[in-house]
């Protein structure tokens, strides 16, 4: 179902929203460090992949709450009615596609459509687009290291992504 416009005053980011229309670059990077040792335990486990865990518990968490499905779009406040996580893949030719992967709060179908739709992207070298989706970006920049980016504004991108 596409997105439908709100009245940002009828929310709960009223204020937040009219600072993003007057801001610059909108947006603000947090860090913060978790120990995973757990989830890797249970990716090894179960033999699942730590990657599609981490953009599970990311989809579960933002799933749960309500200013995540709200995205400011031109001088309008879109309302989603589902949320996806996007991941970067590494595709045949050795460049990265961009696959959303739609969230389900059955790990399983999660899995299931992660294995598929990164899958897909890989040998097709075609992103995996969810317009219809609020997209979490999770990605991490393959072949490199680096820790993150602050402050990021892609200007393609109008939703917040951490790297």
């Amino acid at each position: 179902m596409k997105p439908t416009a709100v009245d940002p005053k009828s929310t709960t980011r009223a204020a937040a929203f009219d600072l993003w229309m007057s801001a610059p670059n909108p947006m603000v990077t947090f860090f913060k460090t978790l120990d995973v040792t757990p989830l890797v335990r249970y990716s090894r486990r179960r033999g699942l992949k730590f990657n599609m865990l981490m953009c599970w518990c990311v989809g579960k968490a933002a799933s749960g709450i309500k200013e995540f499905y709200l995205l400011p779009v031109g001088h309008e406040l879109l309302k989603y009615d589902t949320i996806a996580v996007n991941t970067i893949v590494k595709n045949r030719t050795g460049e990265v596609s961009s696959c959303d992967v739609p969230f389900s709060d059955s790990l399983a179908r999660f899995n299931a459509d992660y294995l598929l739709l990164t899958r897909e992207a890989a040998e097709s070298c075609a992103d995996h687009d969810l317009t219809d989706s609020m997209v979490i970006g999770t990605s991490a920049i393959i072949d490199t290291e680096i820790d993150g980016a602050v402050g990021m504004n892609s200007g393609i991108f109008n939703n917040p992504f951490i790297i």
